[in-house]
């Protein structure tokens, strides 16, 4: 009883600096507050005098307050266009608009670049940028005023070598080896991304705490076994860390998980006579004052709630556990309790950012988790065999080799681990968008720990709660769960986000795929509703939002044939598209009629060009197809992005139809006399959260007093006979 109250005052007060540090950093104080300091200095000396512990705990803060507003400054830098000069220490894998974020050391601090080209880590940048928020952007690529020096080139040796060995295996797991161990996600591709994401295992497919906490507690426990003393295993752990996080690259993602893996180093390899909870509270105020970027960090937060959770909750439940199930083997009642309640504590930050919940996610987790310890360890050896290599050890860099190929079959477990509970019913189910949806987990989980808690002090009234706890919660999931279309559906519009995609109905398990979105996850989930297992693909032209998710087509079905306007069959974008589908290019214009078994289509746009598009031309939306589908008792007309110029040249020539996809996604570029021609029954606008505006009001006045439906508030929407739909979740018919 003594010594927790020796520890517990000291731990709260670290939990207040800890929740204050992370308060001020969201709240991202200008420089100016810098002026508040000295008062806060003067409360905490006048407080010292009589309550000392707490004048204490102030003035700590008061000094991490300090450190944290002026790293603040450094990140932000000024508010006008300044040159900014530094040492590139990390950077992100650029996304599909391929810009990148650099992180830079200045002279003052850590400062994080939006870039449209990536630095190779070590260079010397000089760029001009400007303020974009909570971080700095440039335009133009970064001027390189030094190379990467010998140290930095041999870090990028090692890393490469890693994703060679590991490549060389020839399985799955040696894509995601790299990722695992170095955070090189480069070789992953898209299903094996959605795949982890959907059954919570992100934090495998790229370095996490854990994977750190590994390396540096390992290091510590060898020196442990070679009879070193405490501050020396300690010692130990942490400069491993530090030269692991090295390797890793500074980014902010690996800077928490040195952290946190510090920490629990600290924790393992001091012994006795320290409160973990003190030594968690004093890294995220360190983490906090030093990389404030952290507050916003998804990574972050959920590093500390599941941190929490495992440290609180999992103690008692094991101890509860150990009484009333004395047979069951310790080690296994711990792999499952862990992930579980891991999972549950993060649940009300995973639907706030993704509003989906996972019935495998801790199954996936449970089953993972014995192998991410021997992966991880393999990968880093492998490193460690390849940095001897480099001294020209003979038999070296077969040992790199064999160790990377090793680390491969636990790392191809994890990936087959990911893609069964994926594929399993109810591995991805809707939950309400937030902030309701948050508010409802956070409530449920509320309510479970309520009912967990009865239980563990022995009172009965525990299990209805924790069985009302589980009938809300099915009943949330069915109020929000998506309606499949029926049997009889011609042509499914579906919810892909801020894009557009199209499914044809040809029978048989075929279809025709119009565009397929942004990102692979939702057109591969439309796909998986309308049972379509072989189509044809055609894009109506290559921007982003209208092709990029393609992949998401190929898991599991097959591409036939790839139809793109002719103006732009040879282009890079095309080609490559047919060149990871296996499918056949086939170059379509105006004036061609598609006959597939129990559909027509008409291509009306656009016309054939004199001069074919150049491989460095801008594709541009007046290119795009416009196609107009004929089937028994439906006619949809699918325009693509067209504008209005164009619009009212195919007003001219467009015949009624029952459908009409809104152009460009409703936006404000359109000809009124083209939605007078079609004359649809019924309106449909593929449309997400956007910034753009739409759909506009003008694009909906344009439909005139036909019902029209909006995939954002809709879902998918399915289209029969006779103008008949259904849609994925229930909607008021938006009026144009």
């Amino acid at each position: 009883m003594r010594a927790q109250a020796a520890l517990w005052p000291g731990s709260v007060r670290l939990l207040c600096c800890a929740a204050g540090l992370w308060a001020c950093a969201l709240l991202s104080p200008e420089p100016w507050a810098l002026f508040g300091i000295p008062v806060l200095g003067f409360v905490g000396i006048v407080v010292l005098r009589r309550h000392h512990h707490l004048g204490v705990g102030i003035l700590v803060f008061t000094c991490l307050l300090t450190i944290q507003i002026t790293a603040l400054a450094a990140a932000h830098g000024p508010d006008a266009e300044a040159e900014t000069t530094g040492l590139v220490v990390g950077h992100s894998e650029p996304g599909a608009s391929g810009w990148t974020r650099l992180t830079l050391v200045t002279r003052t601090g850590f400062t994080h670049v939006l870039s449209p080209e990536t630095v190779a880590d070590g260079a010397r940048v000089r760029m001009h940028t400007a303020r974009l928020d909570d971080i700095r952007s440039t335009e133009a690529a970064p001027h390189v005023l030094a190379e990467p020096n010998r140290l930095w080139r041999w870090r990028e040796t090692l890393r490469t070598e890693l994703q060679v060995d590991s490549l060389a295996a020839g399985n799955d797991g040696g894509r995601l080896l790299p990722g695992l161990v170095v955070g090189d996600t480069s070789p992953q591709d898209d299903r094996m991304v959605d795949d982890m994401r959907v059954v919570s295992l992100t934090h495998v497919s790229a370095v996490s705490g854990s994977n750190v906490t590994i390396v540096s507690l390992g290091a510590g426990l060898l020196a442990g076994a070679c009879r070193a003393g405490p501050r020396l295993r300690v010692s130990v752990g942490v400069l491993t860390c530090l030269g692991y996080v090295f390797i890793v690259g500074f980014e902010p993602s690996a800077i928490r998980a040195a952290g946190m893996a510090i920490a629990v180093a600290l924790v393992f390899l001091r012994g006795g006579g320290i409160s973990p909870v003190a030594v968690m509270c004093s890294t995220a105020s360190l983490l906090l004052a030093f990389v404030p970027v952290l507050a916003t960090s998804v990574g972050f937060v959920l590093s500390v709630v599941s941190t929490a959770a495992i440290m609180f909750v999992v103690p008692i439940l094991l101890r509860r556990l150990a009484v009333h199930l004395p047979l069951a083997p310790t080690v296994l009642v711990t792999a499952l309790i862990v992930p579980f309640v891991a999972q549950l504590a993060c649940t009300p930050v995973l639907v706030a950012i993704d509003p989906r919940i996972g019935l495998w996610s801790v199954a996936a987790n449970a089953l993972a988790a014995p192998a991410v310890m021997p992966a991880t360890v393999a990968g880093f050896l492998s490193l460690v065999t390849t940095g001897i290599g480099t001294t020209g050890l003979p038999g070296a860099d077969f040992a790199s080799d064999l160790l990377a190929w090793v680390g491969s079959f636990p790392a191809w477990w994890i990936v087959l681990v990911a893609r069964i509970c994926a594929a399993l019913p109810g591995a991805a189910l809707d939950w309400p968008v937030p902030p309701v949806g948050t508010m409802l987990a956070l409530g449920l989980l509320v309510l479970a720990v309520a009912g967990t808690w009865m239980l563990v002090r022995r009172r009965l009234w525990g299990l209805p709660v924790l069985v009302l706890c589980c009938l809300l919660t099915a009943a949330v999931i069915v109020s929000v769960r998506s309606k499949p279309p029926a049997a009889d559906w011609l042509v499914l519009v579906c919810d892909v986000g801020q894009g557009s995609a199209a499914v044809i109905n040809l029978g048989g398990g075929r279809g025709l795929v119009v565009d397929t979105g942004r990102e692979p996850k939702p057109i591969d989930t439309c796909l998986d509703s309308s049972g379509i297992e072989e189509f044809d693909l055609l894009i109506s032209h290559f921007d982003a939002d209208h092709f990029a998710g393609y992949a998401g087509t190929t898991w599991g079905r097959r591409v036939v044939r790839l139809y793109v306007s002719a103006n732009v069959a040879a282009s890079p974008e095309s080609e490559r598209v047919s060149a990871d589908t296996g499918a056949e290019v086939v170059p379509t214009h105006r004036g061609q009629t598609l006959d597939f078994d129990s559909a027509s289509l008409e291509v009306l746009w656009p016309p054939v060009r004199s001069v074919p598009a150049a491989e460095d031309e801008e594709l541009r939306n007046d290119d795009s197809l416009v196609v107009r589908v004929e089937q028994e008792g439906l006619s949809t007309l699918l325009p693509g992005d067209v504008g209005a110029e164009e619009q009212y040249v195919l007003a001219q020539q467009v015949q009624p139809v029952d459908v009409l996809v809104a152009p460009h996604h409703g936006s404000s570029d359109l000809a009124p006399e083209f939605f007078a021609a079609a004359a649809p029954g019924l309106g449909v606008v593929s449309v997400g959260e956007n910034s753009y505006g739409h759909p506009s009001e003008k694009s909906l006045r344009a439909f005139g007093p036909m019902p029209v439906l909006r995939t954002d508030h809709c879902g998918a929407v399915a289209l029969y006979a006779q103008s008949r739909f259904s849609t994925g979740h229930d909607c008021p018919e938006d009026k144009g």
